[in-house]
């Protein structure tokens, strides 16, 4: 049986929230306080000319849903403390915000902004497309511990 293929539309929202999640990424390493205009210009900038030069080294996955990432970013920029909050009581002796790796911390703030402020999805669709990014740069370990954590945060509910 062969599987249906995935609808651009589809791919694109996915590409939205690896880019979401490289943004926020680059906020973490660099300290930067950049508006979320400013990254996704930046993002968008680095994806054509990426795509252009044909390195794809980002342009790999589909163009991102550019009204979706800005969504994403405006949200994540504005809640940023909140989810930071939100992350650190949820981390366990194991998993703290000084030993945890900046782009797992960037992974997990766009998961929970998306889950816990956009009523777009259902969490569990949510955690698939996170889990599914955490595999692309970790391993099993860092996979389930997303997973568990992402799916507690979800049986707590939405903010209002």
């Amino acid at each position: 049986m062969t599987a249906k293929p995935v609808p651009l539309s589809l791919k694109r929202k996915s590409s939205a929230r690896l880019a979401a999640v490289q943004c926020f990424y680059r906020l973490r390493l660099t300290g930067e306080e950049l508006n979320a205009e400013t990254l996704l210009k930046d993002y968008i900038t680095q994806w054509k000319d990426d795509h252009e030069t044909g390195a794809h080294v980002m342009s790999r996955d589909a163009e991102p849903d550019k009204a979706f990432l800005r969504k994403l970013l405006d949200g994540l920029t504005g809640k940023r403390e909140d989810i930071d909050m939100l992350i650190k009581a949820s981390l366990g002796d194991k998993w703290t915000i000084e030993r945890t790796s900046p782009l797992l911390l960037s992974l997990l703030a766009c998961a929970i902004y998306e889950m816990r402020y956009l009523a777009a999805l259902a969490p569990a669709i949510v955690i698939d497309e996170y889990v599914t990014l955490t595999g692309r740069f970790f391993g099993a370990q860092e996979v389930g511990f997303v997973n568990g954590l992402l799916d507690t945060l979800a049986k707590e509910g939405r903010a209002t």
